[in-house]
């Protein structure tokens, strides 16, 4: 296969099991799944093997330079994104990777403003969950007086107890080290989904990075998948 990501035809979602169309794909009467079809394969193998794009070569030479320097003396080291207006940071050793954009397939059968479908990873299936509906993240931007929905452009990939989630974000800044020291307590006042949700605010530049106590964002984001 030699078209672009962007020109596969997921024929899974549209004839496929996935679909929730009247007309079938007749090789499923000798396949029964589309995991078990060659189309499906190939285009899990023409994923794995494109060509990385300069920004994902970066981002992952961050990941990796960050486990090496994790043994800073007395730094903390956290992964920093952006989700809608917020700036958000996680502990990296739950990052798995960060991949591009691609499109997210609806689950059948499945209504949830949390669990929003499945993407495909290097040919691998993974849910793709919203972390801004479990924060209270508006989907939509304000910019020069309009309010505007600005597609996400990364996907980041978590692990935690063996369990993958994949989630949206608008952008990612990749790693900070910060003294602990630095971190403000959240606000007496704060009773907003992100202050529930996080242990302190990191101030970098002019931001604002909320620290997002991911054990308890995770059990958020994955209950509704049992």
């Amino acid at each position: 296969m030699s078209q672009n990501q962007s020109e596969i035809y997921d024929c899974w979602n549209h004839i496929g099991v996935w679909s929730r169309k009247a007309v079938r794909c007749p090789e499923l009467m000798q396949v029964f799944h589309c995991r078990n079809c060659g189309v499906y394969s190939a285009v899990g193998r023409h994923l794995l093997n494109r060509t990385l794009s300069p920004d994902y070569k970066k981002e992952q030479t961050l990941l990796l330079a960050a486990e090496k320097d994790r043994g800073v003396s007395g730094s903390s080291t956290k992964f920093i994104f952006r989700a809608g207006k917020e700036w958000l940071a996680l502990p990296v050793i739950v990052v798995r990777e960060v991949a591009e954009m691609g499109p997210i397939h609806t689950i059948p059968h499945r209504s949830s403003n949390i669990v929003r479908g499945l993407v495909n990873i290097k040919g691998k299936l993974e849910i793709c969950v919203s972390i801004g509906a479990v924060l209270g993240i508006e989907r939509c931007e304000k910019t020069k007086g309009k309010m505007a929905y600005n597609p996400p452009a990364r996907l980041v990939i978590a692990e935690l107890d063996n369990q993958v989630i994949a989630f949206a974000v608008s952008e990612v800044k990749g790693i900070i080290h910060f003294q602990p020291e630095a971190v403000r307590h959240l606000p007496a006042n704060a009773t907003d989904r992100k202050a529930l949700f996080s242990d302190g605010i990191l101030p970098v530049d002019d931001k604002e990075i909320w620290l997002l106590k991911f054990k308890k964002l995770f059990r958020a984001l994955t209950r509704e998948l049992a």
